[in-house]
């Protein structure tokens, strides 16, 4: 599928483009709650709103969601974090493949992201690696994973993940971090600046042992973006989104209720071929 514009299928949508935890979850350091008034329809929050909601300073937010940025390819852009070591990216393989023909070249793409208020871009290298493909099941989405090299190391703090088998729990709160959100005031994007949000909800229905869906809402841009999890006081990834139902005759406004197969998105957990390909990069990387 194009990168560029989403593609429906019968109660299908595939995210192409394109909260509150209790204060120190995160690793940051509290400051006077502000509550902020938020549309019901807008769960959405840009780095600025989501500090201020939650008595935090906005450069605190700033550094520690600086791994998430936006993924630049050929025929569209979509959403990538620097995970694990600061020269590798997770996102997902149709960033870089439309369905399961052939894929664009990683060294043709570029990775973005902010430090501060400087955005900065560094090319891939030609590593990557991808899920495997079925022409026979597009929407399973357990392949729809990628880790891939970057050509020099960002300048970020790189997210972190369990080295431990990730047990799925229905009803955990997770806090998503999408690093291209290109609606979320209003703005478009041609390659100018771009939006970073983040957005607190819940595993609502395990598929099986690698997919999921949830409650977090999402528009273009989103593919790619990861999922997190509490992990004592550490944020550690969970898995990263490739689509989601989004059936308007449900929900012709949105912002509606979770309701599975028909209001929700859907992950791919880390796990499987995907956890043991990003250990593998991450411990053959320097630049931990």
């Amino acid at each position: 599928m194009a990168r560029n514009y989403a593609i429906v299928l019968p109660g299908f949508l595939v995210v192409l483009l394109s909260g509150n935890f209790e204060i120190g979850s995160w690793g940051l350091q509290p400051r006077p709650v502000v509550k902020v008034a938020l549309a019901h329809t807008e769960r959405r929050m840009t780095e600025e709103a989501y500090a201020k909601t939650n008595g935090f300073s906005p450069d605190e937010v700033r550094r520690r969601f600086a791994a998430s940025g936006v993924l630049r390819c050929p025929g569209g852009a979509s959403s990538a974090q620097v995970t694990g070591a600061r020269d590798v990216i997770t996102t997902v393989a149709h960033a870089f493949r439309d369905v399961c023909k052939t894929h664009t070249s990683p060294d043709k793409c570029i990775f973005e992201y902010y430090l501060g208020a400087e955005r900065r871009a560094i090319p891939l290298s030609s590593a990557l690696w991808m899920g495997s493909c079925d022409d026979t099941a597009p929407r399973q989405g357990r392949g729809d994973w990628a880790v891939a090299r970057l050509a020099l190391p960002a300048d970020v703090t790189p997210y972190e993940f369990s080295e431990q088998a990730e047990t799925l729990v229905e009803l955990e709160r997770i806090l998503a971090v999408v690093g291209y959100d290109i609606e979320a005031t209003g703005k478009t994007d041609e390659d100018g600046p771009f939006n970073k949000t983040m957005q607190e909800c819940q595993i609502r229905d395990v598929r099986d042992w690698q997919t999921f869906e949830t409650n977090c809402e999402f528009e273009f841009g989103a593919s790619g973006s990861a999922v997190f999890r509490r992990w004592g006081q550490r944020m550690v990834m969970l898995g990263v989104v490739f689509g989601d139902h989004h059936d308007k005759k449900y929900c012709p406004l949105g912002g509606c209720e979770f309701k599975s197969r028909t209001w929700s998105s859907l992950f791919v957990t880390l796990r499987g071929e995907f956890k043991e390909r990003l250990l593998a990069t991450v411990r053959q990387s320097a630049a931990k």
